[in-house]
């Protein structure tokens, strides 16, 4: 179910995608992702967590995937992501939608 655009609720559960305007540049090692009015130069961790945005994975799979990567705690990671993604798609750089087949 897609969220309201103008107050995006990400939790969890909640699985990004890319719209098709979003832009995204690597220059000198920093990554830049934009759509038409907003663009973000992501952290080093961010961009980590950006690559990993496929449109299935929750915040929770992404999150797993992190914690595991680099040994920290994954409730950490979790909202750290959730932080990102709400920042994002308040800008329309993300599509946010809760994947409701986990249940």
């Amino acid at each position: 179910m897609p969220l309201d655009e103008t107050n995006p609720q990400v939790g969890p559960g909640s699985v990004a995608s890319l719209p098709l305007n979003v832009k995204i540049r690597n220059h000198r090692g920093t990554t830049v992702v934009g759509g038409y009015e907003h663009f973000f130069e992501l952290t080093g961790s961010a961009a980590h967590i950006w690559r990993q945005i496929d449109g299935k994975r929750t915040v929770t799979d992404i999150a797993g995937l992190i914690a595991e990567e680099y040994d920290i705690d994954r409730e950490s990671v979790v909202q750290d992501i959730v932080e990102l993604f709400t920042e994002l798609a308040q800008h329309d750089v993300v599509n946010i939608v809760q994947d409701d087949s986990r249940g």
